[in-house]
C-alpha cells in the first residue's frame, strides 16, 4: 500500500530546532500561489505489512514529487502540474544501494487558496486530497475546525478492481502552537481522520475481491504562513483491508516529508556555463544537454575494469572535477548507466545498473549528495548513442549520465 504526501507543496528547506513563540494575534492560513512557483520534495514511508495478524514484510517507500504552478486565476486559484516518482524497498542496509528510479506518473489539478483541490477521479495521485484545508476565519493556538477530504487507494491489481478506491472523510484540525526552526516561524497544526469503506454488492458480483477498507491517519503539519506553504510534516497511519475470503491485510507505519529547495537549471545559459567549466577544467569526453527530466551531463567513453562496475582511477579523477560543479546545485541527481550491445539483454541491464550505482556511490563518498538525493537507473543497451556495429560505436555507447533534476 503506497502512501503519498498530503498534496503538492512548493519548495522549502527542512530546518531543525523547537522554540515556543509568545501568544500571537489571530492569523488566517492560506496557500500563496504565484505563476512559476516550483518545488521538489522527498517523502519517506516506513511501513509494516501484516496478513492475518502475522508480519509479512517491512517496506520502505520513497516518493519524489515535483510541482509547478502553471497559472493563477483572478480568484487566486492555481493550476498545478505535478510529477510523481515512487520506488519501494530501494534502500537495503545490507547492500547499501541507492534509490532506484521507479514508477512515474503525472497529475494536473486546481488548488484554491484554502487548499481545496479540483482533480479528476481518473488521476490517482496525490493519494490524500484536501489536506490541509483551512478555515476562512482567523485562528489562534487552541482553535479547531473540520474540513472534508478524500483518500485514494490504488488496489486495482491486488483486488481485481477497474478503478482505484476514492472515498471521503471528515478531517479534524487543531492549531496547536507556533515554533521556530532555525529562525523560521512555523505553525504546528494537528490533523486526524478516519475512513471506513464497504464495497457495494454490484462490485463484488463483478469480481471485486475487496470487501472493506478502514483506517486512520494522524498528521502533524508544520506550516509556513509567511510563504504560504507546508514546510514539512509527520504522519502515523494504519489501513486495514479485508477481502471476500475473510483475509485481513494491515498496513501500518509512519511517514515524513523532506522538502528540497532547488533552482531550475534546464536552460541554455546553464548549458553554456557547464561547457565553460568543462573547458576550464580540461575535461575530455564530457558533454551536456537539456532533457525532459533536467540538465544531463554525459560521461562519454567512461572506463571501468573489463566487464565490471569498478571505476578506473582516471575516471575517478574526472568525476572529482565534475563533483565540484555539481556542488554548486542543490537539485536531486539521477545517475543513468548505458551499455554496448554485447552479451545477453539481462546481463546488459544488470551491468548498466551496477555502473550507475558505482558513480552514485562515488559522488556520495565525495559529499556531493546523501543517499536520499541520488537516484540510479540502468538502460542496458536500449538507448545507444552510436551504432553498435563498430568498436568505436560500442565505446561511445558505454556511458554514464548525470542528470541535475528539475
Amino acid at each position: 500500500m503506497k502512501r503519498s504526501i498530503l498534496s503538492v507543496l512548493a519548495a522549502a528547506a527542512i530546518l531543525s530546532g523547537n522554540v515556543l513563540f509568545a501568544a500571537e494575534p489571530a492569523v488566517q492560513f492560506k496557500f500563496k500561489q504565484s505563476k512559476g512557483d516550483s518545488g521538489s520534495y522527498i517523502s519517506t514511508v516506513e511501513e509494516d505489512v501484516y496478513i492475518n495478524g502475522t508480519l509479512n514484510h517491512h517496506a520502505q517507500i520513497i516518493n519524489r514529487i515535483t510541482s509547478s504552478v502553471m497559472n493563477v486565476a483572478a480568484d487566486k486559484e492555481a493550476f498545478i502540474y505535478a510529477t510523481y516518482m515512487t520506488t519501494e524497498d530501494s534502500i537495503s542496509n545490507r547492500s547499501g544501494r541507492h534509490l532506484s528510479w521507479g514508477e512515474e506518473s503525472t497529475s494536473v489539478f486546481m488548488r484554491k487558496e484554502n487548499g481545496i483541490l479540483t482533480i479528476s477521479d481518473d488521476i490517482y495521485m496525490p493519494t490524500v486530497r484536501n489536506v490541509p484545508v483551512f478555515t476562512e476565519k482567523k485562528v489562534r493556538p487552541g482553535d479547531t475546525w473540520t474540513a472534508s477530504g478524500k483518500e485514494v487507494q490504488d488496489v486495482r491489481k491486488a483486488f481485481n478492481m477497474d478503478k482505484a478506491l476514492i472515498f471521503p472523510f471528515e478531517a479534524n484540525y487543531t492549531y496547536v502552537k507556533d515554533v521556530t526552526e532555525n529562525d523560521t516561524k512555523l505553525n504546528v497544526i494537528e490533523v486526524e481522520y478516519e475512513f471506513d469503506y464497504e464495497s457495494p454488492e454490484e462490485s463484488l458480483q463483478n469480481g471485486c475481491t475487496l470487501r472493506s477498507s478502514k483506517g486512520f491517519s494522524k498528521q502533524t503539519l508544520y506550516w509556513d504562513n509567511k510563504k504560504g506553504l507546508l514546510n514539512h510534516y509527520d504522519e502515523v497511519f494504519q489501513i486495514n483491508i479485508t477481502d471476500v475470503m475473510g483475509n485481513v491485510y494491515v498496513f501500518t507505519g509512519n511517514a515524513r516529508a523532506e522538502i528540497t529547495q532547488y533552482k531550475s537549471v534546464n536552460d541554455d545559459a546553464t548549458v553554456q556555463e557547464l561547457k565553460d567549466s568543462f573547458k576550464e577544467m580540461d575535461l575530455e569526453n564530457v558533454s551536456v544537454k537539456k532533457g525532459e527530466k533536467g540538465l544531463t551531463i554525459s560521461l562519454d567513453r567512461i572506463q571501468f575494469e573489463p566487464d565490471s562496475n569498478v571505476l578506473l582511477e582516471s575516471e575517478k579523477l574526472k568525476i572529482k572535477k565534475i563533483a565540484k560543479i555539481l556542488s554548486n546545485f542543490s537539485n536531486d541527481l539521477l545517475i543513468t548507466g548505458h551499455c554496448a550491445a554485447r552479451g545477453t539483454k539481462k546481463a546488459r541491464q544488470q551491468l548498466s545498473e551496477e555502473r550507475a550505482e558505482s558513480v552514485a556511490a562515488y559522488l556520495e563518498e565525495l559529499g556531493v549528495r546523501d543517499e536520499y538525493h541520488i537516484f540510479t537507473q540502468g538502460k542496458g543497451s536500449d538507448e545507444p548513442f552510436a551504432s553498435n556495429a563498430t568498436e568505436e560505436g560500442r565505446i561511445l555507447n558505454r556511458r554514464v549520465e548525470i542528470t541535475i533534476m528539475d
